[in-house]
């Protein structure tokens, strides 16, 4: 019987996100994994709320989890403090880092891969309050790091750009949707909306620009929504802005589910992707998938991952963004061209390919036992 190669994850992305796309990426893997006859993929968890780990062992998902470790700090410490242990005992090939804290460097005896998925802490530090320490953990555990990946080719130039002689160490592996079937939910939605999905308050994401350009076109049609998706509900800064721009009335924020989301992609007349930088842009494969028609940002991997399926603008200038969705909003046959290319550009992003791909790097750093 062939040796089984196990890939244990460290827990500290599901401890930072009880959704989100990085959490996302990296169960989708774990289970990907644990369905192959080569490899096996480990998560040691105490307890987390973390949406796509809720089946997945953990010590203490109960009731006493629940009430013990009902604080996120200590639900942290717990978690981290656990992995800390399976690390040390190094029964497992690879550790898979979520992210960049560097709590297990000092006992591992075994390689380390690290996915990169942007670099915007370095290239907009200004907007981080906390960007010298990510910054300065981020380089650590990209130079103790065995084999990196970089989710676009865009990122991995951004990660040479910074460090320059990493590059015998760097893959680009690509984000794939998962082949899942989504029920559609049935709720009751405005008959004409625009689409905005995920974080709002991260500068990088441009939001206040955003609705800047927009306002106008929902002003001009009253019948037109906004809709935001995820992100929490609106804060304060945000509802006077809505409020300033007119468009308070008309926007609506929602915490979708997977049925709601996909909902929200079928009938959205646009899905408007406006930040300055993304490592990859996955809410756009998600509306390609959906038949939605996409607008975005020129800049970083969003052309990359579009190709031709997407109207671009410049997030800089609210003029560009609004003019270019204000075509594709008047323009019922440019809709139906993107709609038509995005169904054929997302079979270029599997998460079979993505899956594939990232056991060829773990296959890489395992080639000496391999071939004993």
């Amino acid at each position: 019987m062939l040796k089984k190669y196990k890939i244990l994850y460290d827990p500290q992305m599901f401890d930072l996100q009880d959704y989100g796309g990085i959490s996302r990426y990296f169960s989708n893997l774990i289970e990907g994994i644990n369905k192959t006859q080569e490899f096996s993929a480990e998560l040691p968890l105490v307890y987390s709320t973390n949406y796509y780990v809720r089946n997945f062992t953990q010590l203490m998902n109960n009731w006493i989890g629940k009430i013990l470790l009902k604080k996120a700090r200590r639900r942290k410490n717990s978690n981290l403090f656990f992995a800390k242990l399976n690390i040390r005992k190094a029964n497992f090939d690879i550790l898979h880092a979520t992210y960049y804290n560097s709590y297990f460097l000092k006992g591992l005896k075994k390689p380390l891969v690290l996915t990169v998925h942007d670099m915007i802490y370095e290239n907009f530090p200004n907007l981080f309050e906390d960007a010298e320490k990510v910054i300065n953990e981020k380089r650590i555990m990209i130079e103790a790091a065995d084999l990196i990946i970089a989710i676009s080719i865009f990122t991995k130039q951004e990660i040479l750009r910074h460090y320059p002689d990493l590059s015998t160490k760097i893959r680009v592996v690509y984000h794939g949707l998962p082949d899942t079937t989504v029920t559609s939910a049935k709720d009751k939605l405005p008959e004409k909306f625009l689409l905005y999905v995920g974080d709002r308050n991260a500068l990088y994401k441009n939001f206040t620009p955003f609705i800047e350009a927009i306002s106008p076109i929902l002003n001009l049609d009253k019948n037109l929504h906004l809709i935001c998706a995820g992100g929490g509900k609106f804060n304060q800064k945000e509802l006077n802005l809505l409020e300033i721009s007119g468009i308070k009335a008309s926007t609506t924020q929602l915490n979708a589910t997977d049925s709601q989301i996909q909902q929200l992609y079928e009938n959205a007349l646009v899905f408007i992707y406006p930040s300055l930088e993304e490592g990859f842009g996955l809410p756009m494969l998600e509306a390609f998938k959906n038949g939605c028609a996409v607008a975005c940002s020129e800049t970083s991997c969003l052309p990359e991952v579009g190709g031709t399926a997407a109207s671009y603008f410049n997030p800089a200038n609210t003029q560009s963004m609004n003019q270019v969705i204000s075509t594709l909003i008047n323009t019922k046959d440019l809709r139906q061209q993107h709609i038509n290319e995005g169904h054929n550009r997302v079979k270029e992003f599997t998460f079979k390919n993505c899956l594939d791909q990232t056991l060829d790097c773990y296959r890489a750093l395992l080639k000496p036992q391999i071939n004993s």
